[in-house]
């Protein structure tokens, strides 16, 4: 049967583009592929997702990213508005918070967020009458004055003041129009106390008048309502007579209801129809004009060029000659769980695991992110992508486990093969079913690809390298030690001890084949708890593990970390156990992160470990735990969440990437792997502008040298020890000042002297 694969590698006629990053920086790759709000100012287009804005200028066709790297504040963009006006652009929340964007300067207004409310605090719309914003809130609404950037009012308009959800405000003349989920309420906008819920009242004229309405329209005493039932059955309301009818029932769902100039667009989840202002219609966009047509919101301009927010093609700019889809370069879904990099090359999977380890049933997808492209790579029949990894001898190889369809080989990004039980060992939960659960993969010294199959008999198997057939793979039992239970990931260590994770409180268990795969009497295997030096259990609770540079094993738990420092002596004592990590902290000493769940580990090129929590964001810490160098969280960095699934490192830049709930972040560390040479030694940026205020990075090195940074005569300016194989300068000379104008020469040497380098770079001050 033949895979309906889609490959994207997504260019438009105004894709925004950044070479880097520098060490320090931040950048998102969140999909603005599923847009679903639109607005402009005079000259700029602005479409949003759930994590995103970009715009798009109606005059050169340049595009802009705004995301919690740069203007916002938040993510979970639930409402998006320009006042022209004002020179504001509001972007709403679904938790309540809201940003207030002036050209470059945000102010965020995070009252609403932080207000002590039950239920709904999301901002479904946003009505700008003068100075003021009118926010529809999932409560009622709000009232901002966007001169003095403060609340000035708070309307609870449900019966006897209750909280109502408020979908959309409309302005008529002189009366105020919220359409609710409970009908559609009126107000005189002249009123000075609209904070009194008497002075609102529910139109009762209106055919099941209590239903929810999503969307209204209003001009000159003519009404347009929409009643959306949640079952894709809406009804349009008119009272364009002094009574009130239905205009159209045979729409399916109807997403907006929108002026565009005399006209009028009805938004449905299949097209767009156009009424002239006598309501009668004129035309219709739909999936026979774009393919793939799911508008959310649009706005026609005055040529008649259309542009439209569509949930799976970003913006689409549609005119009588011509359809052109902008979407900035990204993964094309948000979901990123597993992070794999090497070679330059960073693979994210899209599929998701529930806690008890149950399909979420997302489609198998991996993004590929390679000379500063993304790639997306969609199998549509296939699900949960939870695992990838490269082959160390060709970064256009790689395999990927499915939690529910085996293993799915990829070679220069077409899929050559999926195992399953009829071409290799593995199996399924339920015999001729479908089941193949398959989370760890790891090769081993010789290239054989290790991988992890829950739940059956034999939950492990290996695939040999250099040859083809179902011959090629051998499985193994261990005495049914961990048959039919949930296996997790697995890691080949330096002594090609395999190391295997049993979630869901069943601690660990490793084996040594001995070199002889298709001889198991010859194994050796051992499951254990994870235990202190006492013997007492700290938890078998396991989410992540990771080999350091030095061949240790960290651990991730529920109770923090653990460390196996002598990894190898593991089938040699009956009390192998763990070590936790102290710290002290002024008169406190305590454990390393013993009340975090670390979902993640990845070890850096300076053998620092990055560290992935559940509900924490994320930590970085020295090479042997006891310093914290940097805790993100999304309240105090770009961080997209503090859920993180996982942790990956591109080690040629130093890039760490950060898969969150809410999408993938990155940010450039300041470690890269060092080798034995060095190894295409550069110098970024170089020369150095008079305006750049970052880092001066020095790429290339062996591990760990020392870097002696002088002038021209010979003077040294700056000393430091690389991080593995990059070290960075601030620029400045040992007493704090910027350096000159000048050349200078960059010394590296390790401590030896055996090996050596020299550059240079200018500096203009």
């Amino acid at each position: 049967m033949k895979k309906l694969i889609l490959i994207l590698s997504l260019i438009t006629s105004a894709i925004l583009s950044k070479s880097q990053i520098g060490v320090g920086e931040w950048r998102d790759h969140l999909p603005f592929t599923f847009s679903e709000l639109i607005t402009e100012s005079s000259t700029k287009i602005y479409v949003a997702s759930e994590n995103g804005i970009f715009s798009y200028n109606k005059q050169d066709k340049n595009v802009e990213k705004l995301t919690k790297v740069n203007l916002l504040s938040d993510v979970g963009i639930s409402s998006i508005r320009y006042s022209e006006e004002n020179q504001v652009l509001a972007v709403g929340y679904s938790n309540g918070n809201l940003d207030l964007i002036y050209g470059n300067e945000t102010f965020n207004l995070s009252d609403i967020k932080r207000e002590m409310i039950s239920g709904s605090k999301v901002i479904n719309d946003i009505l700008f009458i003068n100075e003021y914003a009118y926010l529809s809130c999932g409560f009622g609404i709000v009232v901002v004055n966007v001169d003095k950037r403060e609340i000035k009012d708070t309307y609870y308009i449900g019966n006897l003041g209750s909280l109502i959800q408020v979908n959309q405000t409309v302005i008529d003349e002189t009366y105020l129009y919220a359409a609710t989920n409970e009908g559609i309420y009126v107000a005189d906008y002249t009123n000075p106390n609209l904070s009194d819920y008497s002075n609102w009242q529910r139109i009762t004229a209106i055919p099941n008048y209590t239903s929810s309405f999503n969307s209204i329209y209003v001009s000159g005493g003519d009404i347009l309502v929409n009643q959306a039932d949640g079952s894709f059955n809406d009804v349009i309301y008119s009272n364009l007579d002094g009574s009130w009818d239905i205009f159209n029932n045979e729409f399916e769902s109807i997403r907006k209801i929108k002026e565009s100039g005399s006209s009028i667009v009805i938004v449905t989840d299949k097209s767009l129809l156009k009424y002239n202002s006598s309501f009668i219609f004129q035309d219709s966009i739909g999936k026979s004009t774009i393919n793939f047509f799911d508008p959310y919101d649009m706005i026609e301009s005055t040529n008649g060029t259309y542009y439209i927010a569509d949930h799976g093609q970003g913006l689409i700019i549609h005119s009588s000659n011509n359809t052109e889809i902008v979407l900035p370069n990204a993964p094309y879904f948000p979901n990123a769980y597993s992070v794999e990099s090497d070679n330059n090359r960073v693979l994210v999977t899209a599929g998701a695991l529930t806690p008890n380890w149950n399909n979420f049933f997302l489609n198998g997808a991996v993004f590929s992110f390679e000379n500063e492209r993304w790639k997306s790579i969609v199998d549509f029949s296939a699900a949960d992508y939870v695992s990838v990894k490269i082959d160390p001898y060709n970064s256009n190889h790689f395999y990927i486990g499915a939690w529910g369809k085996g293993v799915f080989e990829y070679r220069d990004d077409v899929l050559e093969e999926n195992y399953q039980s009829d071409n290799s060992t593995l199996r399924s939960i339920i015999e001729g079913e479908n089941l193949y659960r398959i989370k760890g993969l790891d090769f081993d010294d010789n290239n054989n690809l290790w991988v992890t199959n829950s739940e059956v008999e034999n939950p492990v198997s290996v695939k040999q390298s250099g040859c083809s057939g179902i011959d090629c793979w051998y499985s193994f039992n261990f005495d049914e030690k961990i048959s039919n239970i949930i296996v997790g990931d697995i890691i080949v260590t330096q002594s090609d001890h395999k190391w295997v994770m049993l979630p869901l409180g069943g601690g660990l268990f490793v084996f040594d084949d001995n070199g002889t795969l298709e001889n198991e009497n010859d194994d050796l295997t051992k499951k254990f708890s994870i235990v202190d030096e006492n013997g007492k259990v700290i938890s078998n609770n396991v989410y992540s593990f990771a080999e350091d540079l030095d061949g240790n094993i960290w651990v991730g738990t529920d109770q923090g970390i653990v460390v196996y420092y002598v990894p190898e002596n593991v089938f040699e004592s009956s009390l192998f156990y763990a070590q936790r990590i102290v710290l002290t902290i002024g008169e406190v000493t305590q454990y390393l992160l013993n009340s975090e769940t670390i979902t993640s580990i990845a070890v850096d090129g300076a053998n620092r470990k990055w560290l992935g929590t559940q509900s924490s964001g994320v930590y970085l810490v020295s090479e042997d735990g006891t310093e914290e160098i940097n805790h993100f969280t999304e309240d105090n960095s770009p961080l997209l969440s503090d859920k993180i699934n996982d942790v990956g490192i591109n080690h040629e830049t130093g890039e760490v990437f950060f898969a969150t709930d809410k999408g993938l972040i990155s940010y450039r560390g300041s470690a890269t792997m060092g080798s034995d040479e060095f190894r295409d030694v550069y110098v970024y940026p170089n020369p150095v502008r008079e305006n750049y205020d970052g880092d001066v990075t020095i790429r290339g090195l062996v591990s760990d040298v020392n870097v002696k940074i002088t002038d021209i005569s010979g003077n040294i300016v700056y000393e430091t020890t690389a991080e593995g194989g990059q070290a960075t300068w601030d620029g400045k000379n040992f007493s704090g000042q910027r350096v000159s104008t000048g050349v200078y020469l960059v010394f590296c040497s390790n401590d030896d002297g055996s090996k050596t380098y020299v550059t240079k770079l200018l500096f203009i001050k």
